[in-house]
């Protein structure tokens, strides 16, 4: 059974719907750009001409050649003071250093010639024929330690003997 149907009813359903508005939207900012087009083409080239063309182009890579000149020295500068500092901080960690060795050095030659000047006199002494050691150096010594393996000093316990 053949239905009737209303095209230009079903025609206006659809054009009523937004996606349609959008197309035709579309569709006119196209042709206007589209009729524009040889009078932007026009303009363009009125202001720029072809024969200036290679012209611009010069000033375009000489504008980045000087460009990347002024980055490239910027770099080589920042390099050279890093360099220059590291080789600062260098040298004042190698004088440190150095300053430290030879205190070091000192203070060990200090301490060898004393144990050198106090074997000399006990060797001296030992030659003459005194004693090494007297009782007053012994009682001084031990009144020095009060302490032995970090524990005082204490006396020996005595034994209480009881007789069975």
């Amino acid at each position: 059974m053949p239905r009737n149907i209303d095209v230009m009813a079903e025609m206006r359903k659809f054009a009523d719907r937004k996606p349609v508005h959008a197309v035709a939207g579309a569709t006119v900012l196209a042709s206007r750009t589209l009729r524009e087009l040889p009078w932007r083409l026009v303009q363009w080239t009125r202001d720029n001409p072809p024969n200036s063309l290679p012209g611009r182009a010069t000033e375009a890579a000489q504008s980045a050649q000087s460009r990347a000149m002024e980055v490239f020295q910027s770099a080589q500068s920042r390099a050279n003071g890093a360099v220059q500092s590291a080789q600062s901080r260098a040298n004042g960690a190698v004088q440190t250093a150095q300053s430290r060795a030879t205190g070091a050095v000192q203070n060990a030659r200090a301490k060898a010639s004393d144990g050198y000047d106090t074997l000399a006199a006990h060797g001296k002494k030992a030659m003459n024929g005194e004693s090494g050691t007297t009782q007053g150096e012994s009682t001084a010594s031990a009144q020095s330690k009060p302490e032995l393996n970090g524990k005082p000093k204490t006396k020996a316990p005595t034994r209480s003997t009881t007789s069975r």
